[in-house]
């Protein structure tokens, strides 16, 4: 059954909606001053410009034509990648996928000049129980008229104007079979100002530098609630990622009362790997065992000669480092190229898994298999990940995955509190975040609330020697209060 044309085209201005024409077809009359973005087989070969091109476009809203010169069933063929991670390293990026969803996230469909097609409604009509309307995309349940976004998820950047200003309901949640009216509450719970700048990001990636005693935690519990009850984003499309276990379990603790997906990264790649098949999670003195089966060392008193081999497994699966470069930097790990993949087997017909091998594993599931990739990106559609200053390359490149073409991911870090050095973790990956997460917001949480000012002024004098950091502005939260008092905090609520 063919879809009927849009009511509506081109939609309200602050839509920002595209069009996809076919090969050499003519812009339409609407868009005609737009930017044309062709789409051909040499561009599917080396996608990431035109992506990057569209990804920018999409952000803005500003509307683009897009010459698809190409079969739309070879441009949404999804990637697969069977080169090992640690060949690849974190840089690498699914770019067709991402030029796909670009393509069609927000666009009209003008091919054949049988009117324009706005596919979402269609969708949304024949999926999610909406009626066809004369005066928006579609008519909801209720009986109000009804846009269907197909933008960055949020606020728009400028409002509906009169007489179009109907409801949204956004892509996302019609890909989930539902009408769900997107919300505009502001956060009920008392915020500093640089606080609220953060957990109201309007839409897209988000970078918020948080020092020590800037509330940190409260951010990230707030962007949560944000999300789920003020802006009304489905729970399934959403999951938080702490770095350890403890800090999971606060973050549950603070949003007892949402259906919150919280995870840690291991839990997160372990649950991707339950996708594919389950296996058992192993401890490290397991590991020792299986690894006395594939090497023979040399017992010498007060050493532990499996150690530098469980190193060089790190340096491999966290830090997508190759064997072969692992073993002849280190030295002391004899065979160890030919080690690796014999390990990873040996896991395999066991059907067991290491504490590494989770994201390790998880990574090259994402890469290979696209059904459980868009199962797994389903999940972290809109992704809050903290302490990004510790990740090691696979977990940066695991974030990336699961993030999916839209890359809403909002990261919250200190480059200046990095603890970890093992296996590549570096605080580069949160300076630097735009190189990984283009057009991403910038947001800094200024107030120690947790410290006297002399013990701030230190200490911001003592990390501004640190090279690799983002330049930030630290000011107490505590200035009637001196250095060597015990009082409790002056904005405890804001710390918390």
């Amino acid at each position: 059954m063919a879809a009927p044309p849009a009511t509506r085209f081109p939609g309200p201005a602050a839509l920002g909606r595209n069009v996809v024409v076919g090969p050499n077809e003519p812009s339409p009359a609407a868009l005609r001053a737009a930017p044309r973005v062709r789409i051909d087989a040499d561009v599917l070969a080396a996608p990431s410009a035109a992506a990057a091109v569209l990804a920018d476009r999409w952000l803005r809203r500003a509307p683009t034509v897009i010459e698809l010169a190409v079969d739309n069933d070879a441009a949404r063929e999804p990637e697969v990648v069977t080169e090992p991670p640690y060949a690849l390293g974190a840089d690498v990026g699914l770019d067709r996928d991402r030029l796909h969803l670009l393509t069609w996230a927000n666009s009209y469909d003008l091919r054949g000049g049988d009117g324009p097609r706005w596919w979402h409604g269609v969708l949304a009509m024949r999926h999610a129980g909406a009626g066809a309307s004369q005066t928006a995309d579609v008519t909801l349940p209720d009986g109000r008229d009804a846009w269907i976004d197909g933008g960055p998820r949020g606020p728009l950047a400028r409002p509906l104007p009169v007489g179009d200003d109907h409801p949204l309901v956004h892509r996302e949640s019609v890909g989930l079979g539902l009408l769900t009216v997107q919300g505009a509450a502001a956060p009920a719970e008392t915020l500093a100002p640089d606080q609220l700048a953060a957990v109201t990001h309007p839409r897209g990636p988000a970078r918020v530098i948080a020092p020590a005693g800037s509330g940190k935690t409260r951010v990230l519990t707030a962007r949560l609630r944000h999300l789920l009850r003020d802006r009304r984003v489905e729970p399934q499309l959403v999951t938080a990622v702490a770095y350890n276990t403890r800090a999971a379990e606060e973050l549950r603790e603070r949003t007892a009362d949402l259906r919150a997906s919280i995870r840690t990264l291991h839990s997160l790649a372990l649950w991707i790997c339950s996708l594919d098949d389950r296996r058992q999670v192993i401890h490290e003195r397991d590991v020792r065992s299986l690894l006395a089966e594939l090497v023979t060392v040399a017992r010498i008193p007060n050493q532990d000669p499996f150690q530098p081999y469980l190193d060089a497994l790190a340096e491999v699966r966290l830090a997508l480092r190759d064997p072969q470069e692992v073993e002849a930097v280190r030295g002391d790990i004899d065979g160890f190229a030919e080690v690796f993949p014999r390990y990873r087997q040996l896991l395999a017909d066991r059907r067991l898994l290491d504490f590494d091998e989770q994201i390790y594993r998880a990574i090259e599931l994402l890469l290979t298999r696209p059904d459980l990739r868009r199962t797994a990106q389903q999940a972290g559609t809109h992704l809050l990940v903290d302490e990004f200053q510790d990740l090691t390359p696979a977990f940066l490149l695991l974030v990336r995955l699961v993030a999916g073409p839209s890359a809403q991911v909002f990261a919250v870090g200190d480059d200046d509190q990095t603890i970890y050095s093992y296996a590549g973790a570096t605080p580069r990956y949160l300076v630097d975040f735009d190189r990984w997460f283009p057009g991403a917001a910038h947001h800094a949480l200024e107030v120690n609330y947790r410290c006297p000012p002399d013990v701030v002024a230190a200490a911001v004098h003592l990390l501004g020697h640190n090279r690799l950091r983002v330049p930030k502005t630290i000011h107490s939260g505590r200035d009637d209060l001196p250095a060597d008092t015990s009082a409790p905090s002056v904005a405890e609520a804001a710390q918390r």
